[in-house]
């Protein structure tokens, strides 16, 4: 499963996610237009701790990148609208792609994108704590 967070534009918010989405193991933590401090700060540091854990991190400069390279079953970009998920019921060649600031994806980038939200989980809430919701959901489905 990957689990992108587009256009953030904070250094913290991409060490959250980024730790977040490393936590739980279960997924391929993806930075997707990261944009000013993010991209200059948050994607070295986000790289000098998946070199000290070992574990995969993908910097892609849109969704339609996500969707080309590594062609996932579904793609869903959460935006508290669209069709309802059950992150328990996602099957591991999805990408979820969370909000990462104000930026939105243009409609260009969500041809092949459905909107979501997540069953039970308000509207507006950061993208690492939706990574750590969606994550959380999926390990306990047993």
């Amino acid at each position: 499963m990957y689990i992108g967070l587009y256009g953030s534009s904070s250094v913290q918010r991409i060490m959250d996610f980024v730790r977040t989405v490393y936590n739980f193991g279960e997924a391929t933590p993806v930075i997707i237009r990261p944009v000013g401090a993010a991209a200059q700060i948050g994607v070295p540091e986000a790289y000098k701790l998946s070199y000290k854990l070992g574990k995969p991190l993908i910097v892609l400069p849109s969704i339609n990148d996500l969707v080309e390279i590594f062609k996932p079953s579904k793609t869903y970009y959460i935006s508290g609208r669209g069709v309802s998920l059950d992150p328990a019921e996602l099957s591991t060649d999805t990408a979820i792609v969370l909000p990462g600031g104000e930026m939105e994806p243009g409609k260009d980038e969500t041809v092949n994108v459905k909107k979501a939200s997540i069953i039970g989980v308000p509207p507006g809430l950061p993208g690492s704590v939706l990574a750590g919701i969606i994550l959380y959901r999926r390990c306990s489905k047993a």
